[in-house]
């Protein structure tokens, strides 16, 4: 596994640890009911599929899952600015927190078009 695959690795690892330490901050925040639910069914969902994605990336070479993660991450951008905003809006430090995630999050997928990478999934 070349080492921008590890780097990846390990960054998407910390953008989930920076994600788990927003949540728990916003959790206090959420009002009872089904939007709480609904929020929170969503961060574990994304959660899990993030996870899925960076296994096949990294320990499949899944050429498939690293598009596919690419244009998930391009496609949320929009709602991942509208939660970092909500976020700022409510709590600095968690809006702080989203937004070290988002930044790591689009490094650690551009690292999966760098050459030493792309070499490796055509592999």
């Amino acid at each position: 596994m070349p080492d921008k695959i590890r780097s990846f690795q390990m960054m998407i690892h910390v953008s989930l640890g920076l994600g788990a330490a927003a949540a728990m901050l916003q959790v206090g925040q959420l009002a009872d009911g089904g939007d709480a639910r609904f929020v929170i069914a969503v961060q574990v969902a994304f959660t899990v599929l993030l996870v899925l994605f960076t296994h096949l990336i990294t320990h499949r070479g899944g050429n498939l899952a690293r598009w596919a993660c690419a244009i998930l991450w391009c496609v949320g951008l929009p709602f991942l600015m509208m939660a970092l905003m909500l976020a700022y809006r409510s709590d600095a430090l968690s809006g702080g927190l989203l937004g070290a995630q988002l930044l790591v999050q689009g490094a650690a997928v551009a690292l999966l078009f760098t050459e030493d990478a792309g070499n490796w999934f055509e592999a």
